[in-house]
């Protein structure tokens, strides 16, 4: 039987919890319309270029990383993968031992040669001049908006992207009748290890940074690292061999980058303008700001 007291306890405790969360889910960020004080607002997408340099990442290439991921293969196997009753707590880490001497030995041998991985990345980088996504994601951006929200999206030229003043570039913007930048940093493309194996498979990525500002004053009412949907749950997401992502002249990897750089957009929208009253996020200062 339950103790009457205890019970009035866990239930004086819940309600507790009840009284605490309520202010939080009330406070809602401002909508874009009551943060720009328009109706109907006017929102530019700006793009600052990511240097062509780190446009392409392509974490632990080369067989020094498989070194390491046989090594931790290798290891696994050693230890769990051998029954030796009595003396499990001497077998396992001398198993272990030769397991992460093995595994390494194999991921070495059995390495993709690092010409096909300097051949490779010097295609995809190739493919990502010619696809140009550092305009095509802005493109898909102000299409996705477009056809989503009733706000009316441009683009925006940058005129000088080196500058470190954006502030102030951005709040000559309030005289043409923008009433706020989009502004995306760092956009790059990622083909990230699926799976700790030797040649991995790897997941194509995009990700990027991304910043609603106010032109009047240059406040800032967002920001965000985005990525595209594969790492969200998105129904398409695939991992490949290096094989495949260069078979047929790198054609997996063009038309996944094609199919990624309109999830990036489409997810910017949704988390920058779609969501801009969700209820579970925490304010930002620039938002707190806007109630003073």
């Amino acid at each position: 039987m339950i103790n009457p007291c205890r019970a009035r306890n866990v239930i004086n405790l819940i309600l507790l919890a009840g009284l605490i969360g309520a202010p939080g889910c009330a406070s809602k960020r401002a909508t874009i319309p009551e943060a720009l004080l328009a109706e109907t607002p006017t929102i530019g997408v700006v793009v600052r270029p990511t240097d062509p340099d780190v446009e392409l990442q392509i974490p632990g290439k080369g067989w020094l990383s498989n070194t390491g991921r046989g090594a931790m293969s290798g290891s696994v196997i050693g230890g769990f993968g051998i029954y030796c009753g009595y003396g499990l707590f001497l077998c396992v880490p001398a198993f272990a031992t030769v397991g992460v001497i093995g595994g390494a030995l194999y991921g070495a041998v059995a390495a993709e040669p690092a010409s096909e991985w300097e051949q490779a990345e010097s295609a995809f980088k190739g493919i990502l001049s010619d696809l140009k996504i550092q305009q095509r994601v802005p493109d898909h951006i102000v299409e996705f908006a477009r056809s989503q929200t009733p706000y009316r999206v441009i683009r925006v030229e940058n005129e000088d992207p080196s500058s470190k003043d954006e502030k102030a570039a951005y709040r000559a913007l309030a005289s043409k009748g923008i009433d706020a930048v989009l502004e995306l940093t760092e956009l790059a493309v990622h083909l990230r290890p699926s799976e700790i194996a030797v040649n991995p498979r790897r997941m194509l990525v995009i990700d990027a940074r991304a910043r609603l500002i106010r032109t009047s004053d240059g406040a800032l009412l967002d920001k965000r690292a985005i990525t595209d949907g594969t790492l969200i749950g998105a129904d398409s997401n695939v991992a490949w061999s290096l094989a495949t992502w260069t078979n047929l002249n790198n054609q997996a990897f063009r038309e996944e980058v094609t199919q990624a750089s309109q999830r990036l957009a489409q997810q910017v929208v949704k988390e920058l303008i779609f969501d801009t009253h969700s209820e579970n996020d925490v304010q930002t200062p620039a938002s707190q700001a806007l109630n003073r």
